[in-house]
C-alpha cells in the first residue's frame, strides 16, 4: 500500500503512532513496533518527505494497524531543505489530518497531493502553487469556492474590475451586491487577484507555476483563501500562520 506519513508521535521507549494518508484506504492510524531500536524491519526511519510502500497488518478488536514494514519509494528531498516548503507540506498535511475521515478513501486528493509535491520539488516560488492546492483540495473535499459569478445576482463576475469575496459564503460578490452586512464580512479583491483566482481554478496543476503574482495579490489571496479555509472548516490551522510567516 502507498502512503504518506502526515503524523508521528513517540509511543514508550521503542514504538510510534502514525497517521497515514494511504491511496487506497485514506487516513489510518498505526502502530510500529520497535522502530526505535529494529534496523533489521526499519532500516529507514519514518519521515513526512517520503512515500512509502507500507506492509500492514490489523486485529479485528484493534483499533490501530500494525506497520511490519516500510520501503521508501519516492523522497522529496528538495522540500525537506526548504523551510517555506516544509511549512506548505505541514499545512497540507494538517487539512488532511482534520478534514478526511479514517478509513475513507480519497484517491484524486492522494493523487493531487502527490503531484502537487512533486512539482513543489521543480521550483523556486512555491506560491501558486500554495494557493492552486488550497483552492482544489476544498474543492475534492466539497467546498468548491465560486469565483465565476455573482453569489447574489447571479451575474458573471467581471476579472478585470474590482470584485469582493465572502469566505463564509464561499464566492465573489459584484460591487453592486456587495453592501450592507455583506460588505462588512467580504474582503476587497482587486482585479489582479480575480484573475489569478479564476485561472488557478480552472488551469491543470503544471501550469500553476508559470504565474506571476504581485506582492499585494499574494497578500490578498493568501487572507481571502485563509479565511474561507477557516470558515468552511470551522478550525484554525496552526500551521497556517507559520506558513504565512515565512512564505508571505
Amino acid at each position: 500500500m502507498h502512503g504518506l506519513v502526515l503524523r508521528l508521535t513517540d509511543y514508550g521507549e521503542s514504538d510510534q503512532i502514525a497517521s497515514l494518508f494511504l491511496r487506497e484506504q485514506g487516513v489510518i492510524s498505526a502502530i510500529a513496533k520497535g522502530i526505535k531500536r529494529s534496523k533489521h524491519r526499519f532500516p529507514h526511519h519514518l519521515e513526512p518527505f517520503s512515500v512509502y510502500t507500507f506492509s500492514l497488518s490489523k486485529k479485528p478488536t484493534h483499533r490501530l494497524y500494525f506497520i511490519k514494514a516500510a520501503d521508501p519509494t519516492e523522497a522529496f528531498g528538495e522540500i525537506a531543505d526548504n523551510i517555506q516548503k516544509i511549512a506548505l507540506l505541514h499545512y497540507t498535511f494538517e487539512l488532511i489530518l482534520t478534514t478526511v475521515k479514517e478509513g475513507e478513501p480519497h484517491r484524486e486528493l492522494y493523487d493531487l497531493i502527490i503531484t502537487a509535491f512533486r512539482r513543489l520539488c521543480a521550483v523556486d516560488d512555491l506560491i501558486p502553487i500554495r494557493f492552486y492546492l488550497e483552492i482544489h483540495i476544498m474543492r475534492l473535499l466539497g467546498f468548491t469556492p465560486d469565483f465565476e459569478a455573482c453569489l447574489t445576482c447571479k451575474q458573471p463576475v467581471k476579472r478585470g474590475e474590482h470584485n469582493r469575496f465572502n469566505p463564509r459564503r464561499g464566492g465573489f460578490l459584484c460591487e453592486k451586491c456587495a453592501t450592507g452586512p455583506e460588505k462588512a464580512l467580504s474582503f476587497a479583491v482587486t482585479a489582479e487577484s480575480s484573475g489569478i483566482l479564476h485561472y488557478l481554478k480552472q488551469c491543470p496543476l503544471n501550469a500553476a507555476p508559470r504565474i506571476r503574482i504581485s506582492a499585494n495579490a499574494r497578500r490578498e489571496i493568501a487572507a481571502l483563501l485563509g479565511a474561507f479555509t477557516t470558515q468552511q472548516l470551522e478550525h484554525t490551522f496552526k500551521t497556517l500562520s507559520f506558513l504565512n510567516e515565512v512564505s508571505l
